[in-house]
């Protein structure tokens, strides 16, 4: 049977095919410069555009610090998108555009052959049938993410900072601050961090901004917020570098960044966190964040 579609990457001058995906969508495929273009494909059927998907580098892509080990993975996440208000997905036009990832994603092993390489798909874990899909092509569940929420009408706790040390908005809108930031997350996350490129772009994101902790001019650590929806923002990015750990830091960077969205007339704060990491889910839970929900990073092995 012939197929009634193609699928292939998105031609010069097709930028404007991609914003019925959403605006955010034409502006990564235009401004990001972590997406390389051989990795956005389009599903055309009858000259229209009708879905449309793309891999990224995840942070730990370029890891630093685990050259060495094997088990270690870098993941590529994986979007499927079809047409705002096309609410039937059409399951060949979805299973080609995922083997064209699939495909793509071994071109990039074979650049990286030392490199544990997965393919990475996010869903909830109430979307069964998201789920089923993925798990009929081949995903087995990787992690799961907790996701918590804080409910700005209660009362947001205070707590002490070591002396001389300060938090404050910080904008990062050149290279020596995105370069200071940058080299204090990878030493929080053990060279996990986002891309300089990721960090500019994420600048961008509405009603953006980043609580960070000085000692004097050394970068301590962050919290960043930044708008989902009506009345909701984002509290993510948490961290503090290694030796400053356990003052007391973390917890004033994320209700410092609380106490900013209450008055700003936020309603709820929400971040989420690996489900193996105890330190971070008894911070939150101690500050009086409640458990939301949980989503699954569902991954394909690229041998």
């Amino acid at each position: 049977m012939i197929k009634e579609f193609v699928i292939r990457n998105v031609r010069d001058g097709e930028e404007e095919k991609l914003e019925k995906f959403g605006f955010v969508l034409k502006m990564l495929y235009l401004y990001h410069g972590d997406l390389d273009k051989r990795n956005m494909f389009l599903a055309v059927k009858d000259e229209e555009v009708v879905a449309v998907a793309h891999l990224m580098l995840h942070d730990t892509f370029d890891a630093e610090g685990h050259d060495e080990d094997q088990g270690f993975v870098r993941y590529l996440i994986s979007e499927i998108k079809f047409a705002d208000g096309d609410e039937d997905e059409d399951e060949e036009i979805k299973d080609a555009l995922l083997d064209a990832m699939i495909v793509r994603a071994k071109e990039i092993k074979a650049q990286h052959p030392d490199k544990r390489i997965v393919i990475a798909q996010y869903t909830d874990t109430d979307d069964l049938p998201e789920q089923n899909y993925y798990l009929k092509r081949g995903f087995t569940v990787y992690d799961t993410i907790v996701v918590f929420k804080y409910d700005l009408s209660r009362v947001i706790p205070q707590y002490p900072l070591p002396e001389g040390v300060q938090i404050r908005p910080y904008v990062l809108d050149n290279n020596e601050a995105r370069e200071q930031y940058h080299q204090a997350e990878l030493a929080s996350f053990d060279g996990v961090a986002w891309s300089m490129n990721q960090l500019a772009w994420m600048q961008g994101a509405e009603e953006m901004t980043n609580f960070c902790a000085f000692s004097g001019d050394q970068f301590l650590g962050n919290t960043s917020t930044w708008r989902i929806a009506e009345g909701h923002s984002a509290t993510e990015n948490v961290f503090v570098i290694p030796e400053w750990q356990k003052q007391g830091i973390a917890r004033n960077l994320l209700c410092t960044a609380l106490e900013y969205l209450k008055d700003q007339g936020k309603t709820i704060a929400t971040l989420g966190t690996y489900g193996t990491n105890k330190k971070a889910i008894r911070l939150y839970t101690q500050i009086g964040y409640e458990l939301d929900g949980f989503r699954l990073t569902l991954g394909y092995a690229i041998d």
